[in-house]
């Protein structure tokens, strides 16, 4: 009781002190309408569920990086001999720095977890 009131800016129950039926009643109302606005904005496509969230962030990562570890393959040759330098060269020097990018790009964590 104390925490929903707390969460509302209403006054909470001394320490120690009762709680009234008073500030019972009025939780609960609170609870309620927040239950209700959160069954609302599902039904409306607003929300989605955390797991549902997560996977998606992770199919998409993971489609990402999977894209770029093949980009060296399919662009090396062609820069290669726009800058005239062999292509396997140039392969393993974009390899080398995708990878490293990726690398740096796994420490970022989302907060959804």
């Amino acid at each position: 009781v104390g925490d929903t009131l707390r969460e509302q800016g209403l006054a909470v129950p001394a320490v120690g002190g009762g709680t009234t039926f008073l500030q019972a009643k009025t939780a609960n109302e609170v609870l309620k309408a927040q239950e209700r606005r959160i069954r609302l904005q599902k039904l409306k496509g607003e929300l989605i569920e955390r797991a549902r969230a997560l996977a998606l962030v992770f199919r998409l990562a993971r489609e990402e990086r999977d894209a770029w570890v093949n980009w060296p393959a399919r662009a090396a040759a062609l820069m290669a001999a726009e800058l005239g330098v062999e292509p396997v060269a140039m392969q393993k020097v974009l390899e080398t720095h995708v990878r490293a990018q990726l690398d740096s790009l796994a420490e970022i964590r989302t907060g959804l977890a």
